[in-house]
């Protein structure tokens, strides 16, 4: 029994080796995480039915519209009015390629300012609602039943009457390609 040899104490391992393995560790679960966001964002984007990704971006906004109006009454203020703007925006970003929803209010209606040929329901509607969707998302205002129906009627207004003036400047630019 003489042939086995003693066992070594324990190996120190330096502070420097942690701290690569505890971000090597970090940086794994990083791209686990955006691994997992990409693979569920395109299996969502998959699920949806070929009627879904054929209806118009104004069909989508008057549906999610309907839907908000619907569960209004039990919703807090700033979820209503983070979703009231996210459906505006939405719309806008999708019609008219406007980074809406990466820009603050006062950024958006800067560009809206800058482009030429916009409908004037944006320039007439958007300054009043992005302002009271601004006082409660950020002053935390009270919003009345009133303000909610009111924030509904022009989310309305301005995606319809934006759709409308869009609809007649591609039938305008289909005359003149014709002609």
């Amino acid at each position: 029994m003489d042939a086995f040899v003693d066992i070594d104490g324990p190996v120190r391992i330096g502070l420097m080796a942690l701290i690569g393995l505890a971000a090597l560790v970090l940086v794994g679960v990083v791209l686990l995480i955006g691994l997992l966001r990409r693979v569920l964002r395109n299996r969502k984007a998959s699920s949806r039915t070929p009627l879904e990704n054929q209806r118009s971006p104004l069909e989508v906004a008057m549906e999610r519209l309907d839907r908000l109006q619907a569960e209004a009454e039990g919703m807090a203020a700033e979820p209503f009015i983070v979703e009231v703007s996210d459906i505006v925006r939405d719309y806008l970003e999708t019609t008219m390629r406007i980074p809406a929803k990466e820009q603050t209010s006062e950024e958006f209606l800067q560009e809206l300012h800058t482009r030429s040929g916009l409908p004037d329901v944006l320039q007439a509607r958007m300054p009043r609602f992005l302002d009271q969707c601004d006082l409660v998302k950020f002053a935390r205002q009270v919003l009345a039943e009133t303000q909610r129906e009111l924030l509904l009627e022009t989310a309305s207004i301005v995606v319809k009457e934006t759709d409308t003036a869009l609809s007649g400047q591609a039938h305008a630019e289909r005359e003149v390609e014709s002609a």
